[in-house]
């Protein structure tokens, strides 16, 4: 009573024999046109994300040459040697010269080893000069206190710097 047990490709090729040669001729074609309609359809997929890689290549290739440039720039830049320390006395008047030369009414004062800074100034030029006080003079803020700008544009700030290396 148990039946052997047979492969499923040899219980389909049984179930196919039983049936009428017109049916397995249909069978055969509906077979071909489902396959034939299913890499069709693989293929136009393959074709559109050609095409659209096709459409992307040029502004990857010049996202890549920008990169490259970026790096050869970085290389160039850590190959230089950084700038000579300025000295602790003269920071004072150097920070206050940066600030004037961005249009930044400040008082700086020299405490222990921190500068303290107070003045306004319009905020891209405070920016800028944030980040030429950390360039050129090696200063890092160790607290910066921004207040609302008035009518004419220009925040009040306070800010306490020190030394990158100290």
């Amino acid at each position: 009573m148990n039946a052997p047990t047979t492969s499923p490709l040899a219980r389909l090729r049984l179930w196919l024999a039983a049936r009428a040669p017109r049916e397995r001729l249909l069978l055969g074609l509906a077979s071909a046109v489902i396959l034939g309609a299913g890499l069709l359809a693989f293929v136009d997929l393959v074709s559109a994300e050609r095409a659209r890689l096709a459409r992307s290549l040029p502004g990857v290739r010049l996202a890549h040459l920008a990169m490259e440039q970026d790096s050869l720039r970085l290389a160039a830049l850590r190959e230089r040697p950084p700038p000579a320390a300025t000295p602790a006395s003269a920071l004072p008047d150097s920070v206050r010269a940066a600030a004037q030369a961005r249009g930044i009414d400040a008082e700086v004062r020299a405490a222990a080893a921190l500068l303290e800074v107070r003045g306004s100034a319009e905020l891209p030029g405070l920016i800028d000069w944030l980040a030429t006080l950390h360039a050129d003079f090696r200063l890092r803020p160790q607290q910066l206190d921004l207040q609302p700008a008035d009518g004419a544009g220009r925040a009040r700030f306070e800010a306490r710097f020190e030394a990158a290396g100290g």
